[in-house]
This record gives C-alpha cells, structure tokens and sequence, in this order.
C-alpha cells in the first residue's frame, strides 16, 4: 500500500499547551464575578465555584491523560507494527460511567437546592417594591406607603431599600421585555409585559448598587441605568417618613 504523497505537519510542544491555556483563561475570567453582596447571591457564588472546581479537574485529568497518550504512544520512526492491543476493563468502564452519572446527579442537587433557597418567599418581607420598567426607564412605587420614583438617563432613578432584611421586588412592563440586572446581586430578572415577575433579596450591607437593563429592548436600552441604595433599617424609616409627607403634599418625581 503506498502512502498519499504530501507532508504530515507535526504538533509542537506549542499546540499541545494551547488548550491548556485556553483552559486557564476561561477559568481566570469566570473567577473575575463580583463578589456577591446579597445572602442569594452567596448561594449562587458558592455553586459556581463548584461547578468551576469540577470543570477545572475534569479538564485537568483530560489534559494530562490525552498528552501522555500523545508522548507516550506516539509512533516512532523505527516502528513498523503496530503497537499490543488491550482489551477493555469492565471495572474500568463501569468506573468512568458512574463518576460522571454520580458527579451530574449532585451538581443538579445543589442546584435545585440554590434555587429553592433563592426562589423563596419570605412571610413578612422588610419592603415591598412594584418596579416597572418601560421604554427606557425605570418607576419604583412602594404601594404600601403611597411613594413613586421614576426616572430615566443617564443617571437613572435610585431605590432605597433596608440591608440585613429580606426586600420584596415586584417586576412588570407596559411595552417590550427589559431585564432587572444588578450585577454584585449576581442576579438577573426578565421583566416581561403581561406578567409579573416576584423575587425576594437580602442586601447583606447597607451600600450604593449600580444596575441596568441587561435585555436589549430597543435604541434607547443603554439609557436604562438605577441604582439601588441599601441603608440600615433605622434610616430607610427616617426615608419613609419624609417620603410620606412629600407624597401626601403633591407628587413627586
């Protein structure tokens, strides 16, 4: 049998590294996630930092077990048979089966438990926020005290909300699909017209929290900038109470 003419370009040492660098790459930027300032966003945290753990031994073991294929098995000039053929181990296949069955069974465990804890509803939410999103701005209305922000630009308007006790966030649009998106939430929320869209949040911290319209929705989406203000109980009541008579005056903006 002869061979096709032509020239078998070899791999170099470079090509060999490339995929692990690709690997630690990838790895670099997903560990670049903000850290999370709410107790759903630890969970959320926390999960992906199992699922990064996982995937850099898995791409781990695969790296190292296909170079040393490559170095080990590779065809040498002198070699004009072929190498001994080893038959299959059942123990063998029975054990690189079940790892990866058993590893995807607790991974999406830990998942459902993630998103029972972060889809839960608490019985006495500390604040209760109707947030409307609409081309292209944002209204916050707290219903039970009679106060509305809106706003819109580049500045966008600003929630105030308690730290340390769960806030209740109600989602609706009049028009098109926009998203609620604040990203050291690690949490992001579709905002979608004819339904409403309910989530619960603890900010851990009181702080100032920049969020934006993460779903395109039309020439004006990267106008759509708030921000979400967390202050210690004591002073969001101190808010309330001076919104209140300022509702109860005229309206506000």
């Amino acid at each position: 049998m002869t061979r096709p003419r032509g020239r078998l370009r070899r791999r170099g040492p470079l090509a060999m590294v490339r995929p692990l660098g690709l690997a630690l790459v990838v790895a670099a930027v997903a560990g670049c996630v903000p850290a999370a300032a709410t107790a759903e966003g630890r969970d959320i945290e926390a999960l992906y930092r199992v699922f990064l753990g996982l995937g850099a031994i898995v791409g781990g073991v695969v790296f190292f077990l296909t170079t040393f294929a490559i170095v080990r098995y590779r065809r040498r000039r002198d070699d004009d048979e072929l190498p001994d053929q080893i038959e299959g181990s059942t123990r063998l296949e029975i054990a690189w089966t079940a790892i990866p069955v058993l590893t995807i069974l607790g991974l999406f465990a830990g998942t459902l438990l993630v998103l029972d804890r972060t889809e839960a509803r608490a019985a006495n939410p500390a604040a209760d926020v109707a947030v409307q999103a609409f081309r292209w701005g944002w209204t916050f209305s707290y219903p039970n005290d009679g106060i509305e922000v809106s706003g819109f630009g580049p500045e966008g308007p600003e929630v105030v909300v308690p730290a340390g006790e769960p806030v209740r966030f109600r989602l609706t649009s009049p028009d098109v699909v926009h998203s609620f998106y604040v990203p050291q939430f690690l949490f992001k929320r579709d905002v979608i017209p004819g339904r409403e869209n309910v989530f619960d949040i603890t900010i851990d911290a009181p702080g100032v929290y920049g969020g934006q319209c993460a779903e395109f929705c039309g020439i004006g989406h990267a106008s759509m900038p708030f921000t979400v203000r967390a202050v210690t109980p004591e002073e969001y009541a101190t808010w309330l109470d001076e919104h209140r008579a300022q509702a109860s005056a005229g309206p506000t903006g």
